[in-house]
């Protein structure tokens, strides 16, 4: 492997801080290790990391933010890689209403909208395992 930035070729794992901005608020996330250049302190994030992190990042600014602002809501709608028509098909609402929470032009039931967006987040982060099933006793 060598170092886009300096040409290095010694790396070591370690723990990186990624910030990212949601909206008006700025997560920080401290979860991923990652080979980092020993020459220049320069990482690299595969794409697969990025999206990880940027879901983490939406969900996070969901639950702890004190509101949901209409940038957080196109952040998280992006991070899980859907359109307005698609997020509003999962929300059984419409695209044009989407789009309207997003430009902060009119308001909804936030705590509802809330927990919908975070639901299919966790649902991306977590998905349910293919090996486990649910069998009634008796």
């Amino acid at each position: 492997m060598t170092c886009h930035e300096c040409g290095g070729e010694t790396f070591e794992r370690r723990t990186v801080e990624i910030p990212v901005q949601v909206g008006p608020y700025r997560v920080v996330d401290r979860s991923v290790v990652l080979p980092v250049c020993k020459a220049c302190g320069d990482a690299v994030i595969p794409a697969e990391t990025h999206e990880q992190v940027e879901l983490r990042a939406a969900l996070v600014a969901l639950t702890d933010a004190p509101t949901m602002t209409g940038p957080t809501l196109r952040f998280a709608r992006k991070a899980l890689g859907l359109t307005q028509t698609e997020l509003a098909g999962k929300l059984a609402t419409t695209g044009e209403s989407i789009s309207r929470w997003e430009r902060e032009e009119r308001l909804t039931n936030e705590t509802m909208l809330r927990q919908a967006v975070r639901a299919l987040l966790m649902e991306r982060l977590m998905p349910p395992t293919k090996d486990v099933e649910l069998r009634k006793v008796g």
